[in-house]
């Protein structure tokens, strides 16, 4: 029988603003974000990526929000909903990209908690930074650092929306943000540092092509939440009265911050101190020791950003595991086994797939183009298509834009979403996927 329980919402609208910026704000802003922009394009990538975060992100995370809001379900149940069982088996395939993007992620966050522990009991200096290092490159240490993370989140997500993720998204959240912006403060003060700044804030636009272009646009999509999961399955919990406008505003908003506070720590670092930034997945673990050698007070307030940046982090994993439960615990098997039992077999699913990148680290910046920018960009087209086509033009009106009687500009929007983003997801993923046949 289906589960006719009812869906429970989020106590107020900034407590659903502060959940969705505890989806978004996290590594994707400060591990993912810095050497996806050192990779592809520098300081042109990031103004791209504003652009992309303005123009499609947030129309887009409306619709998913919407949509997820109209049907009060999450991946699979959505999908299925607006296109029958092809959009069932492609919502399946959805969520096991998101499992297997969880063996990765979830490793990263155990280095972001090992870090952490390490800069509070020893401190960062010069002489300690090998025995870092080492630490760091230890695959069996970093594995079971992973595997306390995994199970840390699944136990968040078995105690519930209020008594778990909203009850910590308010306090890591805003604590992130303080310390990033002291964090900041510091960097900037670095001798050196403005020059450096001035000469890298000049963009070289002949450095973006398709492949620049479909990175940025999905850093915008990861690091927000699209790709008809994490949006999703938040979005089932907002109440009827929220406006979707405003919440994507703001999440989009606080997101892009995050991001740019972690170019402005982690840029002037790598140019001061004569790094590359193409460093790839590695590059915060490499500038961060760094940094935190030359603070003043490093220990504490290095300290400090770490375990921030690793609460923050965590409520990321929590939002991995939280699409895959809340996903599955829709379907047949999910109401069969209980949502106790279904939490216990992700878990174990997870720990068995975390074993190859964690001994094989090189892999995670190829799973996470795939898996971070292909199936998220997918997925949000899918979403869009679903929300402007499936469900029909008035219901989605009234759904996105909370509104009986929407005006000129709500239309205005609706078309842009209706048939300009579509085109624009589908150009660019098409664009790539040629681009990579034919190795350019």
């Amino acid at each position: 029988m289906p589960n006719s329980a009812p869906v429970p919402t989020f106590t107020s609208f900034m407590t659903t603003v502060l959940t969705l910026l505890g989806v978004a704000v996290g590594l994707g802003n400060v591990w993912r974000f810095p050497y996806m922009m050192g990779t592809y394009g520098g300081s042109a990538f990031l103004l791209v990526f504003i652009v992309l975060m303005i123009v499609i992100a947030v129309p887009a995370l409306m619709c998913e929000l919407a949509l997820a809001r109209a049907h009060r379900g999450a991946t699979i149940t959505v999908l299925h909903k607006s296109f029958g069982p092809l959009g069932r088996l492609l919502g399946y395939i959805l969520v096991i990209g998101v499992l297997l993007s969880g063996s990765y992620y979830t490793l990263v966050v155990g280095n972001v908690f090992y870090s952490a522990w390490y800069v509070v009991v020893h401190g960062c200096s010069p002489d300690n930074l090998t025995d870092y290092s080492q630490g760091l490159g230890n695959s069996g240490l970093q594995f079971t650092v992973g595997i306390a993370v995994l199970w840390a989140a699944i136990f968040v997500i078995w105690r519930g929306l209020k008594g778990g993720i909203e009850r910590v998204s308010e306090t890591f959240v805003p604590f992130f943000f303080l310390v990033a912006v002291y964090l900041v403060y510091v960097a900037l003060n670095l001798p050196g540092a403005g020059a450096a700044m001035r000469e890298f804030l000049r963009p070289d636009f002949a450095q973006i092509g398709i492949t620049e272009l479909f990175a940025a646009l999905g850093q915008c999509f990861f690091s927000v939440g699209l790709g008809a999961s994490f949006a999703l399955v938040y979005g089932k919990f907002i109440s009827n009265d929220t406006n979707l406008g405003s919440v994507a505003i703001l999440s989009a908003s606080g997101d892009t911050l995050a991001s740019l506070l972690a170019t402005l720590f982690i840029v002037p670092t790598v140019i001061v101190f004569g790094m590359e930034l193409n460093g790839g997945p590695t590059l915060l673990f490499e500038t961060l020791p760094t940094l935190l050698t030359q603070m003043p007070a490093g220990r504490v307030f290095g300290g400090f950003l770490l375990v921030a940046l690793s609460l923050v982090s965590f409520l990321s994993a929590v939002a991995v595991f939280q699409v895959v439960t809340v996903s599955l615990e829709e379907e047949p098997i999910g109401q069969w086994l209980g949502k106790p039992r279904l939490l216990l077999l992700i878990g174990l699913a997870e720990t068995a797939v975390m074993i190859y990148p964690g001994w094989h680290p090189e892999i995670i910046g190829i799973l996470d183009l795939v898996i971070g920018s292909g199936f998220m960009v997918t997925g949000g087209l899918l979403a869009v298509l679903a929300i402007t086509w499936s469900y029909g033009k008035s219901n989605a009106l009234q759904q996105i834009f909370t509104n009986d009687n929407p005006g000129v500009v709500d239309r205005l929007i609706f078309l842009w979403m209706r048939y300009v983003i579509p085109i624009a997801l589908a150009g660019i993923l098409i664009a790539t996927i040629i681009g990579a046949i034919s190795g350019e």
